[in-house]
């Protein structure tokens, strides 16, 4: 929203933040935060995996629940691996939300004979999730992880709404970026490659404003339902 607006000067994309808080002592507090927080998460995500604590069970759909858990982590992983690079002083990422880094990287894949089928399967993977992210959403997958039968029926409505948006929005961005990344694998072309920010800029150029506004508000709706999950999180089926 801040790049929208223009008050903010730069990209809209998860490493380009992180390489603007790494210019200051507290935000270099507030990267190693996110690093650890993000990997206990994604680590806690796994152990959900494999030991599958609210019974999910062995049978399709208890493996399809699971293995949507599993792949929820992606995201995740993505912004760990981005503040590794940015507190280490490794690779280029750019504060302009330009994914260059990421379309090279793309780029000398395509070169191989397996590469485009390599890029197509990193889309398709990153393109399920954003469907199970948008299933979760909207069937309150989420509802046997909170513990808030206590509070007050306007409270749980709001913390629906913010599940509800946030997931829808996630899910969005998501399809968005595993869309490019196929296209990119099918024409053998690194330069449809997109991050966060190219997906919002999609959004905003060729769907239109209202649209991004409409996503970017959804996202932070994300940001606000993680602090209530986390908040108010059951750790198992009891």
């Amino acid at each position: 929203m801040l790049s929208f607006l223009k008050i903010r000067h730069g990209g809209a994309d998860e490493s380009s933040m992180l390489a603007v808080l790494n210019d200051f002592i507290a935000g270099k507090i507030i990267i190693w935060i996110i690093l650890l927080g993000t990997v206990s998460y994604i680590i806690w995500r796994v152990y959900e995996t494999i030991t599958d604590p609210y019974g999910y069970g062995k049978e399709a759909k208890g493996i399809t629940k699971r293995t949507g858990i599993a792949l929820s982590a992606i995201a995740d992983a993505l912004i760990v691996y981005a503040a590794i690079r940015v507190l280490l002083g490794t690779g280029n990422i750019q504060v302009d939300g330009q994914p260059e880094e990421e379309r090279q990287m793309i780029g000398n894949m395509l070169k191989h004979s397996w590469g485009n089928w390599f890029v197509i399967g990193i889309g398709s993977v990153v393109s399920i999730t954003a469907v199970v992210q948008f299933l979760y959403g909207v069937t309150r997958g989420y509802k046997e992880r909170v513990d808030m039968d206590h509070f007050r029926p306007d409270v749980i409505n709001m913390i629906h709404f913010l599940a509800w948006a946030g997931y829808i929005a996630r899910g969005i961005i998501l399809g968005i970026t595993g869309f490019f990344f196929v296209k990119a694998g099918i024409l053998e072309n690194s330069r449809y490659v997109v991050n966060t920010d190219k997906a919002f800029d999609f959004i905003g150029d060729d769907v239109g404003h209202v649209y991004f506004i409409i996503v970017a508000m959804g996202t932070i709706c994300y940001g606000l339902f993680m602090f209530a999950l986390g908040a108010t999180y059951d750790a198992d089926k009891d």
